[in-house]
C-alpha cells in the first residue's frame, strides 16, 4: 500500500540484512526530519494530503545504516479512488469516489466513519479480503452511504476471517448483490437499510455462500428486485442467524428468502410483508435441502409462504393461511402504517410496520422469558418484539434505532493525546443483552500481536459499562501506537473491536 485517500493507512515492514541481530529501529515516516517509530514493522496513518519520503535507519554492534525512498506514500482526496484501500474514510474528504476497481487485501484494514458517502461508478465492486469497518452506530443520524449514480456491484466478503461490520449503513443501487458473503466469511450486517439493489441469480439484498459466521439483524430489507432467485436473503450451505429485520415490498422468482443446500438458518422476530414473488412458482420462500427454524415472526404474503415439498419449524408465527405449529396464528397483525400493497412499486422503505394498540402479535411470541421484549414482557411478534428489537420511529425520519446484542463501541476511534502531555483516552462502552447481564463476563485490551495489554474486567459481574482507556498496559507503561483489539467475553458470546491509537 503505496497510496491512496486521507486517512491512509500503511503498515511497513523491516526487510533490514541480516533478518536476525538488529538492535534497534528509527523510522521517519512523513519525510520531516523526525523520528515517528522505534518498532521494527510500524503502522502509520497519514492524515495530510500530500506526497511522503520514508527514512529507515538500523543499528547493529555500534554501527548503522540509513536508507531513504523518495516520493514513497502519495495520499489523495476522496475525488478518484482505486486499487486497495486501507485506512479511516471521514466526512472531511466525503464524498469519496470510486472510479475503478477496489479491494482491502489480506492483513489490510479500512474504517469507514459516520456520516460518509461512497460513490462508486458503474459495476464495480469492493471486494474484502481483509477487514471492512463501516458503523455509524454512535451517530444513529449519520449514516454510512453506499451508492451510485448508475449501478454498481455491492460489497462482496472473500474467505475474510476479521471482525467485518457493517452497521447503520444505507445501500443501493447495486446490481450484483448489495451484500455479498462467501467462503467462510465472518461479517455482521447491524441496522442497515438495505434497498433499491438487484441482481440476476443471487440474493439482491444479501448473498450468503458456505459462510456461517453471519448475523443479519435489525435492518431494513425493502423494495430489492431479483431477476431469478429473491429480492431478500439468498443462502446456500449457510446456516445464519437472521433476527429483528424488517423484509418489505421486495420482488424475486422467490420474493423474500432462497434457503438452499444446508441452509438451516434460525429466523427470529422478522417483519416479512407485502413482498411479491414473479415466476411460474410463486412463493415467499424458497427452501431445498434446508430445513429452517422460524420462530416469533410476523409472516404476511399473498402468495403461498413455502413450496410443498419443504417442512420448516415455525413457532408462535403470525403467518398468512396458517400453519401448523405451537403458537401460530392467522390474523392482521394491525401494522401502523404499512405500504399500500405488493411488491417494489410500493414504498417498504418508509412505511410505518410496529404494532397498533390491540394487534394480536403483542405479547403473542414464544413465552420463554429468553425471548421477553426489553421491558420484560412477553415477546412481540415480529421486528419491534424480543430482546434485540427495535424501536418504532416516526415515518418521516425512519432512523433505525438498533438495539444491539452484546457488543462493543468505542468513541473517538482513532484517538490520540488530547493536550500537551497529556495520556491519550478513548472511552469503551458495552452493550450487554439481557440474557448476560446477571452472570461474568471478561473483558480485555490485546495488540496486534495477541498479547495482552490490560484487563478492564475479569470475570465479574459489571454494573458500569462504560469504561476509559487511557493507552496504558497492566503495569502502567504508556503503548506504542497501533492497533489494538478490545475483547469481551460473556456467558453466550465472544466479540472484538478494533481501535487505533495514534501518537
Amino acid at each position: 500500500m503505496q497510496s491512496g485517500p486521507a486517512y491512509l493507512g500503511v503498515q511497513f515492514e523491516s526487510l533490514s540484512i541480516p533478518g536476525t541481530g538488529i538492535e534497534s529501529w528509527e523510522w521517519d515516516l512523513d519525510g520531516d526530519g523526525q523520528i515517528d517509530s522505534t518498532e521494527e514493522d510500524p503502522y502509520f496513518l497519514y492524515t495530510e494530503i500530500g506526497t511522503y519520503d520514508i527514512t529507515l535507519t538500523v543499528f547493529m554492534e555500534g554501527d548503522s545504516s540509513t536508507v531513504t525512498l523518495e516520493d514513497y506514500i502519495t495520499v489523495t482526496d476522496g475525488s478518484n479512488v482505486s486499487g486497495n484501500l486501507s485506512g479511516i474514510w471521514i466526512t472531511d474528504f466525503s464524498p469519496y469516489n470510486v472510479t475503478d476497481e477496489v479491494e482491502i487485501a489480506e492483513g489490510d484494514l479500512l474504517v469507514i466513519e459516520p456520516g460518509v458517502e461512497v460513490n462508486f461508478g458503474s459495476d464495480i465492486q469492493l471486494k474484502v479480503y481483509g477487514n471492512l469497518v463501516a458503523d455509524a452506530s454512535s451517530r444513529d443520524d449519520e449514516p454510512i452511504i453506499l451508492t451510485s449514480s448508475t449501478e454498481w456491484a455491492g460489497l462482496r466478503f472473500i474467505g475474510t476471517q476479521e471482525a467485518n461490520l457493517i452497521r447503520n449503513c444505507e445501500i443501493s443501487k447495486a446490481n450484483v448483490s448489495a451484500i455479498r458473503i462467501e467462503n467462510d466469511s465472518y461479517v455482521e450486517i447491524i441496522g442497515n437499510k438495505i434497498f433499491d439493489n438487484s441482481s440476476g441469480s443471487l440474493g439482491a439484498a444479501i448473498d450468503v455462500t458456505s459462510s456461517d459466521n453471519v448475523l443479519i439483524s435489525q435492518n431494513i430489507i425493502a423494495n430489492n428486485n431479483s431477476s431469478n432467485l429473491t429480492g431478500g436473503i439468498g443462502c446456500l450451505n449457510a446456516i445464519v442467524e437472521i433476527s429483528n429485520n424488517i423484509i418489505v415490498n421486495n420482488n424475486g422468482t422467490s420474493s423474500a428468502f432462497s434457503l438452499k443446500n444446508g441452509s438451516d438458518a434460525l429466523l427470529v422476530n422478522n417483519t416479512i410483508a407485502n413482498n411479491e414473488a414473479i415466476g411460474t412458482y410463486p412463493y415467499l420462500f424458497f427452501i431445498f435441502n434446508s430445513t429452517p427454524i422460524i420462530r416469533n415472526c410476523i409472516i404476511i404474503d399473498n402468495d403461498p409462504i413455502f413450496p410443498g415439498s419443504s417442512d420448516p419449524e415455525v413457532t408462535y408465527t403470525c403467518i398468512s393461511g396458517g400453519y401448523t405449529g405451537i403458537g401460530n396464528i392467522d390474523e392482521d397483525p394491525l401494522f401502523v402504517n404499512p405500504s399500500a400493497g405488493n411488491g417494489s412499486s410500493y414504498d417498504g422503505l418508509n412505511a410505518g410496520w410496529w404494532l397498533q394498540e390491540g394487534s394480536p402479535c403483542i405479547d403473542a411470541g414464544d413465552p420463554d422469558p429468553i425471548y421477553n421484549d426489553p421491558d420484560g414482557s412477553r415477546n412481540d411478534m415480529g421486528a419491534y418484539g424480543g430482546p434485540n428489537s427495535l424501536e418504532p420511529t416516526s415515518t418521516e425520519d425512519n432512523i433505525v434505532d438498533v438495539i444491539t446484542t452484546s457488543s462493543i463501541s468505542i468513541y473517538p476511534n482513532p484517538f490520540n493525546p488530547s493536550g500537551a502531555g497529556r495520556s491519550p483516552e478513548t472511552n469503551i462502552a458495552l452493550s450487554i443483552s439481557s440474557k448476560d447481564k446477571l452472570h461474568p463476563i471478561s473483558v480485555e485490551i490485546y495488540n496486534i500481536k495477541g498479547q495482552l495489554v490490560k484487563t478492564l474486567v475479569d470475570n465479574e459481574i459489571v454494573t458500569n459499562t462504560n469504561f476509559i482507556w487511557d493507552g496504558k498496559d497492566n503495569a502502567g507503561a504508556v503503548t506504542s501506537s497501533g492497533m489494538y483489539f478490545v475483547k469481551m467475553k460473556t456467558t453466550t458470546t465472544s466479540t472484538a473491536k478494533k481501535m487505533l491509537l495514534l501518537k
